[in-house]
């Protein structure tokens, strides 16, 4: 009897982190697919009516500003996320509480400290034809800094749906404001400005409600925890630490190498729009994997020995999503620049082509890098990262000033091959992780055989019939052999159904139809996450 309802209370928990996760994923997915088409679209009219050489001396301003602001992004927003959703994952509302607001006051205070002395640096240090936009930049991170506080607090209680309203009126102010920008020649200063505003509009609009849902949980008066504040300290400064090597690895240090390396700028505007192009059909998994990383974080404080086969079936979706996405993307990379961006960055071409490949890798580092921080291990992602960044820059620094982008891109790729491949092989090692390699493979395979069937169009056609017509092929031929071969198992349907079935029937009915035929057979029970 008791063995039947641990049974049932596995099967249950599953589901209830299946129905989360699918929940979780909408909201995130609707807020980053609408912050997705508006950067798209703001940043082909500024590069459209820029060009490359003066869009490169942007780009380049704008990545060190915004090194700044990352750096925010980690430590304590971080450690907040992970041991909120520990507790409240435990029921422990009071402890949750705390972290919240001791938390938010000392980043407010670092966010001060940090904005001061960078509005110090601009008047005395940056170049006087910069100096307005890298001011209303550093002023900028003060919003910027706290505001990360209420998003990781939204993620760690599972309602991701909170940080809409935020990223809603925070994009439209940045979408207008940079037409303006772009229509009225207001050049860097108007865009400095746009992302100004857009910054402070989303940390208003985000921490009134958070702030005001949180006071409702319980205050209590029991003290936190005793090993509570050594192991915040000691996960925070492991987080800042990984977040330095982060810059390294996976946001584009290759760019100051570009421009130190190379006397074309307009290399920095191909290597940019070509990897910016290529990380934006990141999107699709960072969406599932930030919806079932707060899932990871609260189910530590539930039930941590289910941890590695949550990330075992993230991984999994993520590759059905990425590895057709990002194979597909090479031989249709060079048409989307041309038609997006125009002749003029025809010196990106190259460079968009490997791009979507090099990117890939990035895809999976999510499930296994929310293993690491849930169980206190980021250590393993440090190391790894470590070993990444010296290769990135070795590789880069010896092909950058014969191949200028490419030589930059393919240092970023090899270096987020390296980190990813490591960071598996610990987690399977030490975790026992189980991964669908033979499902990754046959994923692989389909898309290859899609992306080749659309080359043979492409390579004959004008920019924009052969993205149309290579879009059309590579889908068909996708959905074909995913048919014929059967691609998903029958929890993965019992998994899309539990999406499927919140649409409206019209919608669900033909959703469910497909979920049939790509099935290999139907379960009578379901083995959700």
């Amino acid at each position: 009897m008791a063995i039947a309802q641990v049974r049932l209370n596995l099967l249950l928990g599953k589901r209830v982190n299946s129905k989360t996760i699918a929940r979780n994923t909408a909201w995130y997915g609707l807020e980053n697919l609408i912050g997705f088409a508006t950067s798209l679209i703001t940043s082909i009219a500024i590069a459209r009516t820029l060009g490359p050489t003066k869009m490169g001396y942007i780009i380049y301003v704008t990545w060190l500003t915004g090194i700044v602001s990352q750096l925010g992004s980690v430590g304590i927003p971080i450690t907040t996320r992970k041991y909120m959703a520990e507790y409240l994952g435990g029921g422990d509302y009071t402890t949750a509480r705390f972290i919240y607001f001791r938390t938010l006051l000392i980043q407010t205070l670092l966010a001060a400290v940090a904005t001061f002395g960078a509005v110090i640096w601009v008047f005395y240090n940056a170049p006087a034809e910069y100096r307005i936009a890298a001011l209303l930049l550093v002023l900028g991170m003060l919003p910027a800094m706290s505001n990360f506080i209420s998003a990781q607090a939204n993620v760690a209680s599972e309602t991701l749906s909170a940080n809409l309203p935020g990223s809603l009126a925070s994009t439209a102010t940045y979408f207008i404001l940079t037409l303006l920008a772009v229509v009225l020649d207001w050049g860097v200063n108007g865009i400095a400005f746009a992302m100004f505003a857009m910054k402070w509009v989303d940390c208003l609009v985000r921490l009134v409600p958070t702030m005001r849902r949180i006071l409702t949980w319980k205050s209590g008066h029991a003290h936190p925890p005793a090993d509570l504040r050594a192991r915040m300290m000691s996960f925070a400064s492991q987080s800042v630490m990984g977040m330095l090597l982060t810059l390294v690895v996976w946001d584009r240090s290759e760019l100051f190498l570009l421009k130190h390396l190379t006397p074309d700028i307009r290399q920095l505007s191909f290597y940019s729009v070509a990897f910016s192009l290529a990380e934006r059909l990141l999107i699709f998994p960072s969406i599932f994997a930030a919806a079932s990383g707060a899932s990871m974080y609260a189910q530590y404080g539930r039930d941590r020995s289910r941890l590695p086969s949550m990330t075992a079936a993230s991984a999994r979706y993520i590759a059905l999503i990425s590895l057709p996405i990002h194979i597909i993307a090479v031989p249709l990379a060079a048409p989307v620049v041309l038609v997006l961006y125009g002749k003029q960055y025809v010196g990106a071409l190259v460079v968009a082509t490997v791009a979507p490949l090099l990117c890939l890798p990035k895809a999976f580092s999510g499930p296994i890098q929310s293993l690491f921080e849930s169980v206190d291990e980021q250590k393993y992602f440090i190391v790894t990262t470590v070993i990444a960044s010296f290769i990135d820059i070795a590789v880069a620094w010896l092909l950058i000033p014969s191949y200028g982008a490419l030589g930059a891109c393919l240092g970023s790729g090899a270096a987020q091959f390296t980190a990813v491949v490591l960071m598996w092989a610990i987690g399977i090692r030490r975790y026992d992780i189980r991964l669908p390699w033979g499902f990754i493979f046959k994923i692989s395979a389909i898309s290859a055989f899609a992306a080749c069937s659309a080359y043979l169009v492409t390579s004959k056609l004008a920019a924009l019939p052969a993205l149309l017509a290579g879009c059309a092929i590579a889908t068909g031929v996708f959905i074909l052999l995913g048919y014929i071969f059967k691609i998903l198992e029958p929890e993965d349907r019992d998994r899309f159904k539990v999406i499927s079935d919140a649409c409206p029937p019209p919608v669900a009915a033909p959703i469910n139809y497909l979920l049939d035929r790509f099935t290999r057979g139907l379960a009578p029970n379901s083995t959700a996450i």
